[in-house]
């Protein structure tokens, strides 16, 4: 595809994306885009069974109690659910918000951007001006873009039977976030 094509593809996604909260009747929908996307995305910097325990832990009703646990929002164009991003107070100190999850189903179109900076000024309405998330090795560059930095790494444990390798990234928000609050 040639930049220009990529470029008005781009614009396509941007012009028709809605971003909407997502509640537990689209627990679906987000099972299958998180699953389809982490096949896709993920699928080089996890080990088999790194994967297979993750793709076992989104298909179980445990997933839905950590969803429950999250502001997700979701990304629509039309009626196809195309991303999610999420976020809640992070556990270890309540200073920070985490992000917790973005998952996309058409990476490279600024699709992950929007999501993650809804939920950026999401937290930062209800007060954070610290953003922290657990990047994948995959995911580092991404959120180093967005303006992340690698603090440490480590595991991310997901339960018993489920930790993943990440890095522990960090940013301050020093002034609003521009989104299209609803």
């Amino acid at each position: 595809m040639s930049s220009s094509a990529g470029a008005s593809l781009s614009e396509f996604y941007d012009r028709r994306l809605v971003i909407a909260p997502i509640g537990f009747d689209h627990f679906a929908d987000v099972r299958n885009l998180h699953a389809s996307a982490l096949r896709e995305g993920a699928a080089s910097v996890l080990s088999e069974t790194e994967l297979d325990t993750l793709l076992n832990l989104i298909k179980s009703p445990r997933y839905s109690d950590l969803l429950l646990q999250e502001e997700i929002y979701g990304g629509w164009i039309d009626d196809e659910l195309v991303g999610t991003a999420s976020w809640h107070t992070n556990s270890d100190d309540g200073r920070a918000a985490r992000i917790s999850w973005v998952f996309v189903r058409h990476p490279g179109f600024g699709i992950g951007r929007r999501l993650v900076t809804e939920v950026e000024a999401r937290a930062q309405h209800s007060g954070f001006n610290q953003l922290a998330v657990s990047a994948t090795a995959n995911a580092i560059p991404f959120f180093e873009r967005l303006g992340y930095q690698v603090a440490s790494r480590g595991v991310r444990n997901l339960g018993p039977e489920c930790a993943l390798p990440v890095a522990f990234m960090r940013k301050f928000l020093l002034r609003p976030v521009r989104a299209r609050l609803s």
